[in-house]
């Protein structure tokens, strides 16, 4: 189980409020898609709920997140990373690799995982998301939705509890999203918590549940 209890934040002292008091409980297998304008708030909360606020991004934070009743503000990032990994707005924020088979290792690698499990989920990754021709290529040379689509395969080596998810559809056709939508709902049927920012409304078909944050930021509630 998942659980944002008391949350309230903002930037600075000098900016409204994004969230006053909101709360958040959802358990695993579910699918949860974040809709509002720019500025309602969104991609804080991923931010917030993976604890890049307020680890890196600074604010007047208070709240706690529990992730099966672990408070993870006493997790640091890279131990946070294995359970809830986080996909940016731009992808160029998370690419550190020159081709896009070493950033898909490099997260498998870390946690120590066998050389050959690391190609075997590779492979299959690679296969599922239908981008198997890109795996030797440079990542600088890749189109933003090939990007996205990288670093959405290099989470899905790590295999965390929860994926974060922001602006997934961003640049890719509607045959990769409608393959996606398909791969999401093998996750949550495999116990997976799954939060995506939906500008576009591309994956509210397959959500549990949608939470609408408002413009107005005092209405940043569910």
């Amino acid at each position: 189980m998942l659980q944002v209890k008391d949350l309230s934040f903002r930037y600075n002292s000098e900016t409204d409020w994004l969230f006053q008091d909101f709360y958040l409980e959802t358990d695993k297998g579910k699918i949860i898609a974040i809709n509002g304008d720019s500025g309602s708030g969104k991609t804080t909360l991923l931010n917030i709920i993976c604890g890049v606020i307020p680890k890196m991004i600074k604010g007047n934070f208070s709240g706690k997140i529990t992730f099966n009743k672990t408070d993870l503000s006493t997790l640091t990032l890279p131990q946070t990373a294995p359970l809830l990994s986080l996909l940016m707005q731009e992808p160029d924020n998370q690419l550190f690799f020159p081709t896009v088979e070493q950033e898909l290792a490099f997260g498998p690698e870390n946690l120590q995982i066998e050389p050959e499990e690391i190609q075997e989920r590779i492979d299959k990754i690679l296969k599922v998301l239908q981008i198997e021709k890109l795996r030797n290529k440079e990542t600088h040379n890749l189109s933003f939705g090939q990007k996205k689509l990288v670093i959405f395969a290099s989470i899905l080596t790590l295999d965390p509890q929860v994926f974060l998810l922001d602006e997934l559809s961003a640049g890719l056709s509607n045959d990769y999203i409608t393959n996606i939508k398909k791969i999401l709902r093998n996750l949550a049927a495999k116990g997976k918590i799954i939060f995506l920012t939906d500008h576009a409304g591309d994956f509210a078909d397959i959500a549990d549940t949608v939470i609408k944050l408002s413009s107005n930021p005092i209405d940043g509630k569910i």
